[in-house]
C-alpha cells in the first residue's frame, strides 16, 4: 500500500532541486509540473515501500529457523476452511459459545489467551488425577495392594468432567473471539491444533484413571494368578490380549483420528469433522464418563451390570434356547461397562479414520499414504512395545504417555505447520521418532535389554523431547508472530512492525521513512 504524502509544496525536504541533478535552479513552478513531481513522488515513495517489505521478508527468511522464505511469502496468504457437521456443536455448542463471546469475553482479550486457558485447565485436572493415581489404577479398589490404604477422592473426576466441558467451550470461543475483535491469524489455528494435540493425551489418561483400568496384567502387578479378578473374565481383554492393549487403543486412537483429519485437511485444504466427532462428541461423553466415576465410583466402569441388564432383559422376551439368546447368554459376567465404552470408541474412530483415508486415497492418489507413515510407526512401534514387554505401562505409565504425546504432538503440528505455508511434510525429517522405531525394531528382532536399563532410557528421551518441543514451540509462535506482525497473547498492543503512520495511515509492515510536517520520521 502506498503512503499518502502531503502536498509537495508543504514538504521542503523533498524540492525538486533535490531530484535533480543537473539543474542549479528551481523552474516555476506551474499547476501542471506540480501535478507531475507529485505523482514521481507518489510513485517513488511506493518503489520505495514496496521494495524495502519485500527486503525486509527476505532479510528476515535468512534468520528464521524453522520458516523457509517461501513459508514467509505463503503465511500471511493463508485462508481457513473448516465444517464441523456435529449436530450437537450447530444447536448447543456453538450457540454456548457464542454467547458467551458476546456477553462474557472482553474485546480485549486474545483468542490464543482463552485457548490456553483451556488448557490450562485441563493440565491441572491432569495432575490432580496423577497425584492421587499415579498409576492410573489406584482407584481400582478389588486390587490387593499398598496403595488400598488410602482412598482416591471422586471428587477428582468430578473436577476433570467440569475442566472438560470448560474446555471445550473455551475451544469453540476462541475463533469466534477472533472474528468479534478482527484477530483472526494462522497462528490462532496453529496454536488451537496444538493445544488440542496436547490435550489428546490429557483427556485419555483421565479417563483410564476414571474407569480404575489396571493398564497392563493383574497377575503382573499383585505378582500372583488372581484368577477372580474382572479382568481375566473379559472378554474384551481377551480378544485384545490384555488390558495393556486397550490401555493403548484409548491413548493411541483418538490420536489416531485426530492426526487423520489434519492429514485429510494438509491434502484437500478443508477441515471436515464429521458428525460425531472427538472435539464435540467425544470430549462430552468423556465428562460424562468422569462425572458418572464421581456419582457411582470408579469401580462402575469394573462392573458389567449393563451389559447383564440388557442380557436379562432378554431372557425376558425370548424363549429359552433361542439362537440369539444363545448367543449372548455365556456374556453375562464377561462384559464390563468400560468394555463397551472401548468398544464403541473403537468401531466409531475406525470407521472416521477409514472413510478419511479411502477419500484421500481416491482423490488425491495412493502416494498420499506416504505423509501418513510417522504416525503409523508411533502406533505400530508401541503396539510392539507392550506385546513384547507387558509391563511397561505398569512400571513407567506416565513416562511412556508423556513420551508417546510429545511424538504425537511434534508430528500433527508439523504437518499443520506445512499445510498453512504449502510445504512437503518431510518424513524423514521426524527424527525425534527414530530412536523409538529403531527401539521398537531391536524388540521383534529378539534384542534383551534390562529393565532398569530402559526405563532410564525412556526417561532420558521423554525428557529431552520434550526440552526440544519446548525449543520449537517457542521459537515457532516468536517466528509467526514476526511475520504476521503481531503478538500471540496481545490484540491490544501494536506490532513495531506493524505501526507506521504518514499523515494519520497506518501502513502494516513497512520500513519507508514518512514524511509527517515536514519531517522526514522513521516509522519502524
Amino acid at each position: 500500500m502506498s503512503p499518502s504524502l502531503p502536498k509537495i509544496d508543504s514538504v521542503p525536504s523533498l524540492s525538486v532541486s533535490d531530484m535533480t541533478s543537473t539543474a542549479h535552479e528551481t523552474p516555476p513552478v506551474t499547476s501542471t509540473s506540480l501535478l507531475s513531481k507529485s505523482s514521481l513522488v507518489d510513485r517513488a515513495a511506493a518503489d520505495i515501500s514496496a521494495a524495502a517489505i519485500a527486503s525486509r521478508n527476505d532479510e528476515n527468511a535468512r534468520w528464521y529457523y524453522y520458516l523457509t522464505p517461501n513459508a514467509v511469502k505463503s503465511l500471511p496468504q493463508y485462508q481457513y476452511d473448516g465444517e464441523d457437521q456435529s449436530l450437537l456443536y450447530k444447536y448447543i455448542l456453538s450457540p454456548l459459545a457464542a454467547w458467551c463471546v458476546d456477553n462474557l469475553t472482553p474485546a480485549w482479550l486474545a483468542p490464543n489467551a482463552i485457548t490456553l486457558l483451556g488448557l490450562c485447565l485441563m493440565v491441572f485436572s491432569y495432575l490432580l488425577i496423577w497425584y492421587w493415581c499415579p498409576g492410573t489404577y489406584e482407584a481400582n479398589t478389588d486390587l490387593d495392594i499398598a496403595t488400598s490404604s488410602y482412598s482416591v477422592p471422586a471428587v477428582i473426576f468430578l473436577l476433570n468432567g467440569c475442566a472438560m466441558l470448560i474446555y471445550q467451550t473455551l475451544d469453540n470461543m476462541d475463533g469466534k473471539q477472533a472474528r468479534k475483535t478482527g484477530s483472526s491469524s494462522p497462528l490462532g489455528l496453529l496454536f488451537d491444533h496444538g493445544c488440542d494435540a496436547l490435550n489428546s493425551l490429557l483427556g485419555s489418561a483421565n479417563w483410564i484413571a476414571a474407569m480404575a483400568m489396571v493398564p497392563g496384567n493383574v497377575s503382573d502387578l499383585l505378582g500372583n494368578n488372581d484368577h477372580d479378578n474382572i479382568q481375566s473374565k473379559s472378554l474384551l481383554s481377551e480378544f485384545f490380549g490384555g488390558d495393556v492393549v486397550i490401555a493403548c487403543v484409548l491413548i493411541l486412537f483418538p490420536m489416531v483420528a485426530f492426526y487423520t483429519t489434519t492429514w485429510e485437511q494438509y491434502y484437500t485444504g478443508k477441515l471436515v469433522l464429521p458428525p460425531f466427532n472427538g472435539p464435540s462428541e467425544g470430549l462430552f461423553m468423556g465428562a460424562a464418563l468422569s462425572i458418572i466415576s464421581f456419582v457411582w465410583g470408579p469401580m462402575f466402569w469394573q462392573g458389567t451390570s449393563v451389559a447383564d441388564g440388557a442380557i436379562d432383559k432378554l431372557e425376558s422376551y425370548m424363549d429359552e434356547g433361542d439362537t440369539i439368546l444363545s448367543f449372548f447368554t455365556p456374556m453375562q459376567g464377561r462384559v464390563r461397562n468400560m468394555d463397551l465404552i472401548v468398544l464403541a470408541s473403537f468401531i466409531g474412530l475406525t470407521r472416521e479414520v477409514a472413510q478419511k483415508i479411502i477419500f484421500v486415497v481416491r482423490t488425491h492418489g495412493l502416494q498420499t499414504l506416504r505423509t501418513a507413515v510417522p504416525n503409523f510407526l508411533l502406533v505400530a512401534s508401541t503396539l510392539a512395545m507392550v506385546h513384547f514387554d507387558p509391563t511397561l505401562l505398569l512400571r513407567r505409565p506416565r513416562v511412556m504417555m508423556h513420551l508417546i504425546s510429545g511424538l504425537f504432538t511434534e508430528q500433527t503440528g508439523q504437518l499443520m505447520l506445512d499445510h498453512m505455508v504449502q510445504e512437503d511434510f518431510e518424513i524423514f525429517k521426524r527424527w525425534t521418532l527414530f530412536p523409538y522405531v529403531f527401539l521398537a525394531a531391536g524388540m521383534m528382532m529378539g534384542w534383551s535389554f534390562s529393565v532398569v536399563a530402559l526405563d532410564a532410557f525412556f526417561f532420558v528421551y521423554t525428557t529431552m523431547l520434550w526440552i526440544y518441543l519446548a525449543f520449537k514451540i517457542r521459537v515457532v509462535i516468536y517466528e509467526i508472530c514476526d511475520v504476521l506482525s503481531i503478538y500471540c497473547f496481545d490484540i491490544v498492543t501494536p506490532h513495531p512492525k506493524k505501526l507506521s503512520e504518514v499523515g494519520g495511515e497506518v501502513i502494516s509492515g513497512t520500513t519507508v521513512p514518512a514524511v509527517v510536517d515536514g519531517t522526514v520520521k522513521k516509522t519502524n
